[in-house]
């Protein structure tokens, strides 16, 4: 795609110092005027092969490479396939050059659990997540093993600092409907909730440990706050969704419970359009006290959770997706948010209690439906000073005959990092979206899932020299 102008941030994103287990985006500069960005540098975009399977799977800048692992249809240890759909993956363990990831695969069906003998939520449904272990030193997979079996709609989550990932389902099947039938699956009856989140350790046997206070809605991602252990959540809804915090009873320990609550901005109740970048609000929190009200009454809406928000004055958003937690504050997508319906980036500060929108985007700027996001590669240094401090955005607009993988810079600057020209069999998988995004502790890799046909790359290449040179 080829460059748009950028409009410059009034308030823009500068990255810091990531935990080694987190992805997460920096600090805010202030400007004193609204003005321009410039124009990046051209940098066209190559076709290269993956060094795994020989095929060209996207374009990259000249000098970056990547390989891929973890394919759709590879065996699992014990039994069982690889699913396809992959989606939201974190590493949650670092042994060395040996890096252990999770990974979502967000399928919806009932044609039961995907691996055999494993502890599944719900034996019928297909969903779940895989743990993948991969060696960087040897640049191939390890290992592939079932981490969780026996849900539905895996899409996002979230790394936890105690080694763990959290699992999000993008769904709501309400305990009212149990033993019923979704109409697009199979006619094999549901026989538990969906809509929750589930925490997978980084070792061992799958199980499936459903934390229900963390209530049951169309969950996306999640954050972890390690300065007090708090944890955000956001929603994937049309045609309103909500931002959410839970507060464990225990720090640490999820499977004890806690508080579940939602965002309220004072003085505006709806933040789906109609606001300019920089605006920001106080905000409060108001509380879910029945997490598990998957819907309204007498209706299956999937609006149980934020019905109850709605009615105390809670804040509406539109499908709010990636989430991030940072020094300065928690980082959240919008993926159709905006005048333009194209999308958001919010930045809530939970020290002041203030909500500002930091970027939306627009025709001109040409980011289009922005989803998960993580840090940006590159050096610890690079990656906090102002000229190539910026963050990863994983778009997913399905209008494209070629979905991109972006690169948000503090000034504004707009960058295409990859396309996806995924073609197998005479299949074009090009529309795909990105999704899973994540970077090794050194900054050297960037990792991220090609949802169709179901796989993870491992990208690499002179990252420092690449941004600076587009500054």
């Amino acid at each position: 795609m080829l460059s748009h102008r950028r409009e410059f941030l009034r308030h823009a994103v500068q990255l810091g110092l990531t935990a080694a287990l987190g992805s997460s985006l920096g600090q805010v500069v202030t400007a004193s005027a609204p003005r321009r960005a410039k124009l990046p540098r051209p940098r066209p975009l190559i076709a290269v092969a993956d060094a795994t399977t020989g095929k060209q799977l996207m374009r990259l800048p000249e000098g970056f490479r990547y390989f891929s692992f973890g394919w759709a249809g590879e065996a699992l240890e014990g039994g069982g396939k690889i699913p396809g759909a992959a989606d939201g993956m974190g590493v949650v363990a670092i042994n060395g050059n040996r890096l252990t990831f999770i990974r979502n695969q967000e399928l919806a069906d009932t044609n039961g659990a995907f691996a055999p003998g494993s502890d599944a939520y719900d034996p019928r449904c297909g969903g779940g997540c895989v743990r993948l272990e991969l060696d960087l030193a040897a640049e191939k997979l390890i290992s592939a093993q079932a981490a969780l079996t026996g849900t539905m709609v895996n899409c996002s989550g979230g790394t936890t600092s105690w080694n763990s990932w959290l699992s999000c389902e993008e769904i709501v099947f309400g305990t009212e409907q149990i033993g019923g039938r979704l109409p697009s699956m199979s006619k094999r009856e549901i026989t538990r909730p969906h809509g929750l989140v589930f925490e997978v350790t980084a070792s061992g046997p799958a199980q499936a440990r459903p934390i229900e206070d963390m209530g049951l809605f169309r969950h996306e991602a999640v954050a972890l706050d390690t300065r007090d252990g708090t944890l955000y959540l956001t929603e994937d809804r049309e045609p309103e969704s909500g931002f959410y915090r839970f507060t464990p009873r225990t720090p640490g320990q999820l499977q004890h419970g806690g508080k579940l609550e939602m965002l309220k901005a004072k003085g505006r109740t709806d933040l789906r359009r109609g606001v300019r970048v920089g605006q920001q609000w106080e905000v409060g929190w108001v509380p879910i006290d029945k997490p598990m009200q998957g819907h309204m009454p007498g209706t299956t809406d999937s609006g149980g959770v934020i019905g109850q928000g709605i009615v105390a004055h809670g804040a509406r958003f539109m499908r709010l997706e990636g989430c991030l937690a940072h020094h300065d504050g928690i980082w959240f997508t919008s993926t159709s948010g905006g005048d333009a319906g194209r999308g958001q980036v919010w930045r809530l500060d939970p020290r002041a209690n203030l909500l500002e929108l930091m970027f939306e985007a627009t025709l001109e700027n040409g980011l289009d439906y922005p989803d998960n996001l993580c840090d940006s590669p590159g050096s610890a240094v690079n990656r906090s000073q102002s000229q190539t401090a910026g963050m990863i955005i994983c778009e997913d607009n399905q209008r494209e005959p070629n979905e991109r993988l972006r690169w948000l810079g503090r000034d504004g600057r707009m960058l295409t990092l990859a396309e996806n020209i995924t073609e197998i069999d005479g299949t074009s998988y090009g529309p795909a979206e990105w999704a899973g995004c994540c970077i090794s502790p050194d900054g050297k890799w960037l990792f991220v899932n090609l949802y169709s046909p179901g796989c993870s790359v491992a990208i690499t290449g002179p990252w420092d020299e690449w941004l600076q040179e587009s500054a």
